[in-house]
C-alpha cells in the first residue's frame, strides 16, 4: 500500500516530470539515478527519499524559486496544505464572530470569500487563524495560509498559494485539488492590494470550489467578497460607576486586560485601581494589542500609573490607531538601548522565525534573555508547533522598521536577512506567516 505521507511527493514529482515532457526513464537518466527509484517515488512505494536523490531530481527538472521550495517541502513530507498554529490564548470577546464566520464559510450558499477588515492591532490575524483552524474538517482539499509581503507581485503570490497546497505551480493547482473544496487564508492584503486582488480573481476562476478568508485594514475589492468589520473590544461606558472589578468583567476589553495582567502580577486590583481601569481600556480604544502591551507594564506599574502614561482622559480617543502608536512607542522606550537595537533588526522578519535565526541575524548566541524580555512586554507573540517560533505583531514590526530606517540601519539589516535566507533556506519562509 502506498504511504499517504509520501504519495503527496509522488504526485508533485510526476506533475513536474510531465510538465518537463520527460518519461520516467529520461528523468532517471538526467538525474543519474535508477529508473526504479523514480517509479517507486511516483507511486508512493518508496520510503523517505534521500536528500541527495531529491536534489538530483530537482536539478534534472530545472526547478528554481518557489517551484524548488515546494518540491523540497513535499519531499520532507509536508502536509498538502498548512496553517500557522492556532493562538494558544483564548480570543476574549470574539466568540460570536468566530461562530458566525464559521457558519458563513461552511454554508453551501455562502460567499466565496470573507475579508476581515479593521484597524491595526484589532486582532484580525488571530481571529482569521482561529476561524481557519475551525474550518479544517470542512475543506478536504486543505486549508492553507499565506502572508502578503510588501510589494509582492500577483505571480509570486499565486506560486506561494500553490506551494502551500503542495502543488508544483499555480497551473497545477486545479488538478491537484481535483474538485475538492479548499480554503486559502491571505493575511495583510493592504500590503499589496492590487496583486492580491488579481491573484485571488485568477484563483477563483480556475478553482471553482476554492474559498478565501482575507485580513486587511481595507477590503480586497473583489465582487465575490463579503466584508466583515472587526471592531475593537467593548469597553465600559463613561457614565458607568462600579465598585468591584467583577462588575467590569462583562466588558471584553476589561477581561482581556485583567487576563494579561494576571500573567505578570499575582495581586488583585486595589480599590483605587478599578475606576482607572475602565478609563484605561477606553483610552486604548478597546484594541487588543494596545491592551496587551499596556497590561504587560503592570509588572512594575499600577493601573493609575499606566493610565497616566497614556494621557488619562474620560473619553475614548478619536482614533484607536493613534492610541496604539502611543502604546508601542511607550513600550519601546522601556527597553534598554541594546534591546531597542535588537528589536529594530528583528523587524526584517516579516513572518515567523526561530531563536536560532535570531541568533544568526543579531550575531550573538545569547538571545534567550532578549526574547523572553520582548515576550514579557508583549512585543513578541509565540507559537509552539514542535519548534517554538516568534512573530512581531504587524503594528510592532512597522514601528520597529520605521525606527530602523530613522537610525539608518534598515538597509544593512535587510542585506543580512537576505544573506541569512540564502545560506539557510527555509521552504515557504516568505509565504507562511
Amino acid at each position: 500500500m502506498a504511504s499517504d505521507q509520501w504519495s503527496g511527493f509522488g504526485a508533485v514529482l510526476r506533475a513536474h516530470r510531465r510538465r518537463a515532457g520527460l518519461t520516467q526513464e529520461e528523468l532517471a537518466g538526467r538525474a543519474a539515478i535508477g529508473v526504479r527509484t523514480v517509479r517507486d517515488l511516483e507511486r508512493g512505494r518508496s520510503s523517505r527519499p534521500q536528500r541527495t536523490t531529491v536534489e538530483l531530481l530537482a536539478r534534472a527538472l530545472g526547478l528554481t524559486g518557489s517551484d524548488l521550495e515546494a518540491f523540497l517541502s513535499a519531499a520532507r513530507g509536508r502536509p498538502a496544505a498548512t496553517l500557522p498554529p492556532a493562538p494558544l490564548d483564548e480570543l476574549i470577546g470574539r466568540d460570536a464572530d468566530i461562530a458566525e464566520l464559521v457558519a458563513r464559510l461552511t454554508d453551501g450558499d455562502g460567499p466565496r470569500g470573507v475579508t476581515l477588515a479593521g484597524v491595526a492591532g484589532v486582532g484580525k490575524t488571530s481571529l482569521a487563524v482561529v476561524v481557519a483552524h475551525r474550518l479544517s474538517e470542512a475543506y478536504p482539499g486543505g486549508v492553507a495560509g499565506v502572508a502578503v509581503a510588501d510589494e509582492i507581485a500577483a505571480g509570486e503570490l499565486l506560486s506561494a498559494v500553490a506551494a502551500e497546497f503542495g502543488a508544483p505551480g499555480p497551473r497545477d493547482l486545479p488538478g491537484y485539488l481535483d474538485g475538492r473544496p479548499a480554503l486559502i487564508l491571505v493575511d495583510a492584503v493592504d500590503r499589496a492590494p492590487l496583486a492580491v486582488g488579481a491573484a485571488l480573481a485568477e484563483l477563483l476562476e480556475q478553482v471553482p470550489r476554492l474559498r478565501f478568508l482575507v485580513t486587511g485594514r481595507e477590503p480586497a475589492g473583489l465582487p465575490e467578497e463579503r466584508v466583515w468589520p472587526v471592531a475593537p473590544l467593548a469597553t465600559p461606558p463613561v457614565s458607568l460607576s462600579v465598585d468591584t472589578a467583577g462588575e467590569l468583567m462583562v466588558y471584553p476589553a476589561v477581561g482581556l486586560f485583567l487576563e494579561r495582567l494576571g500573567r505578570v502580577r499575582r495581586t488583585r486590583l486595589a480599590p483605587h485601581e478599578i475606576g482607572p481601569l475602565a478609563a484605561l481600556v477606553r483610552r486604548l480604544g478597546g484594541l487588543p494589542l494596545a491592551i496587551e502591551l499596556a497590561a504587560a507594564r503592570g509588572r512594575v506599574l499600577t493601573v493609575p500609573e499606566i493610565l497616566e502614561r497614556y494621557a488619562a482622559s474620560a473619553e475614548p480617543p478619536r482614533s484607536p490607531a493613534v492610541s496604539l502608536d502611543a502604546v508601542v512607542a511607550e513600550t519601546y522606550r522601556a527597553l534598554a538601548p541594546t534591546e531597542q537595537w535588537a528589536l529594530r533588526q528583528l523587524a526584517v522578519f516579516r513572518h515567523r522565525w526561530s531563536r536560532d535565526l535570531a541568533e544568526v541575524l543579531l550575531g550573538t548566541a545569547d538571545v534567550v534573555h532578549l526574547l523572553d524580555r520582548l515576550v514579557a512586554l508583549g512585543l513578541l507573540s509565540v507559537s509552539d508547533n514542535q519548534v517554538v517560533h516568534f512573530r512581531l505583531p504587524s503594528a510592532v514590526r512597522e514601528f520597529a522598521a520605521e525606527r530602523a530606517a530613522a537610525e539608518g540601519e534598515l538597509a544593512d539589516a535587510r542585506k543580512r536577512h537576505t544573506r541569512l535566507l540564502a545560506e539557510r533556506p527555509i521552504p515557504g519562509v516568505q509565504a507562511v506567516f
